[in-house]
């Protein structure tokens, strides 16, 4: 009868032992899933950082390199025509990929500029207060990142002093602007779902492929006030915005993760009317810097996903549970099959070896029965065989008592031969009783024949007798190879 009370049982103990299995597998694989993509942003973030350092030390060298061009140091004094020197920095502009070439005199009036031509010229622009200028004008090479005073937008500034007999005479100043480090590194990124900001110690986004973050401020800086950054001008007269929380850090499956508002559209951009700030996204980091700006650059990874990612991981796991399962109820049931008929075998075979000692022992007893069935049977002419010689035993005595009663020695001696020759007959018989009665094993030997139908006759020889037949042997050095008593009997 089926138990279904244990089928139930061994029903809810596959089925919570899948539970534990794909729990397991969401568990191990998001701390998988987790750890690759901390590095895979940390990657990113190197690699980023990097080409971006690359990339400036590359326009880094331009200043340095136009510092020291005939046509300019003749311009800085006055000595070359101005049109001249306007095409040469928009030429050197043009080939380097720089955004504005433009040369300063001592006291930062731009005197010739590569954007000459333009209705945002520089040229007579007063750039003095710019620290780029400061650091060069006092013979220094300087990098500085700001917003640009007439175009208000980005920009990276590489400046170098113009010496002439070891006298700065001027500075220039090389400006490359933000946003084609944006949509380079945009290409660049191994994730296309990835973000990434650089800020200073003001904690100003200023380079991001997120156009929500640009110029907002992280949180409060420890080190600038927001009065002393307008005082500076880096960023002009830009008013502080921040972006709220968004450094919270906290950790999940020992993994930690920025909490920050994603990349917004447009018609999302314009203000809430609730007032309500936007709900911020989780994010995988990596960081590094930018040493020649003092950088900090942050390459962010969205979470969304990660749960869903399992998904197919935990069907794949309770799939291979279940054929796991599946597989070892098989080998199970197989084995269980196996041992029973095992079982079944070693206890038909110890049954059959019962039954054959049963069966030996009570074929041996009724060989032994049989034995003494004909003992009893030939008991009769045995006793007739012995009491013959027993008799004449007695008789021979009797004679030789007399025969030493009146000394005649040699008669006597003669009768005792006689006697031991009857009475070796009379052991020869009860010896071939007691063997036919008793239990042998068996022996092979080389055995005389004509000795065997000796030892047999002695036991039907009487019987022989009783029956009047007439017995004739003629055997002569015959040998067999058998068990003796056994084939006498």
């Amino acid at each position: 009868m089926v138990d279904i009370k244990r089928i139930w049982l061994t029903l809810a103990l596959y089925l919570l032992g899948l539970v534990v299995v794909l729990m397991l597998t969401f568990f191990l694989g998001s701390r998988i899933s987790h750890k690759t993509l901390q590095q895979q942003a940390q990657l990113e973030a190197d690699n980023l950082s990097q080409y971006i350092s690359n990339e400036l030390t590359r326009f880094q060298n331009i200043p340095q390199l136009l510092a020291s061009n005939y046509l300019i140091r003749r311009g800085i004094i006055g000595d070359a025509d101005s049109d001249e020197l306007n095409h040469l920095l928009l030429d050197i502009s043009q080939s380097s990929g720089a955004d504005d070439i433009y040369v300063m005199n001592q006291k930062g009036i731009v005197i010739a500029a590569s954007n000459y031509q333009l209705q945002q010229s520089f040229i007579t622009g007063d750039f003095a207060f710019r620290p780029y200028f400061k650091q060069a004008i006092t013979g220094h090479s300087n990098a500085y990142y700001a917003l640009g005073l007439r175009s208000h937008e980005r920009g990276v500034f590489f400046s170098a002093p113009i010496s002439i007999n070891k006298q700065v005479v001027g500075v220039i100043t090389v400006k490359v602007a933000v946003a084609k480090f944006e949509q380079d590194t945009e290409l660049l990124a191994g994730d296309r779902r990835a973000s990434f900001m650089a800020y200073g110690d003001d904690n100003v986004v200023f380079i991001s492929n997120v156009a929500h973050w640009r110029l907002k401020q992280l949180a409060e800086s420890e080190e600038t006030t927001w009065s002393q950054i307008i005082t500076s001008r880096r960023y002009l007269d830009l008013s502080q915005q921040s972006l709220p929380n968004a450094q919270k850090k906290h950790r999940l499956h020992g993994t930690p993760l920025w909490l920050i508002e994603p990349q917004r559209a447009k018609a999302e951009q314009q203000p809430s009317k609730s007032n309500r700030l936007p709900k911020k996204a989780r994010h995988f980091f990596g960081q590094a810097n930018i040493p020649l700006l003092n950088l900090n650059l942050v390459i962010l990874l969205p979470y969304n996903g990660i749960s869903q990612a399992q998904m197919g991981n935990m069907l794949l796991v309770g799939v291979l549970y279940l054929l796991v399962v599946a597989l070892a109820v098989f080998i199970y049931r197989r084995l269980a099959g196996y041992n029973r008929l095992l079982f079944t075998r070693n206890s038909l075979e110890r049954e059959v070896a019962l039954r054959s000692k049963e069966l030996a022992d009570a074929q041996d007893a009724l060989i032994r029965a049989a034995k003494l069935t004909t003992i009893g049977q030939l008991s009769a002419s045995i006793n007739h065989e012995i009491n013959q010689p027993l008799s004449a035993i007695k008789t021979y005595l009797v004679s030789s008592r007399r025969m030493l009663d009146k000394g005649m020695l040699d008669k006597a001696k003669a009768n005792l031969v006689t006697i031991e020759s009857l009475a070796e007959r009379v052991h020869k018989i009860v010896a071939q009783l007691k063997q036919f009665s008793r239990a042998e094993g068996n022996t092979l030997q080389a055995t005389a024949l004509e000795q065997c139908i000796e030892n047999a006759l002695v036991i039907v020889g009487p019987k022989i007798k009783s029956q009047s037949v007439d017995l004739s042997i003629a055997v002569d050095n015959v040998a067999v190879w058998v068990e003796s008593l056994k084939f006498e009997q």
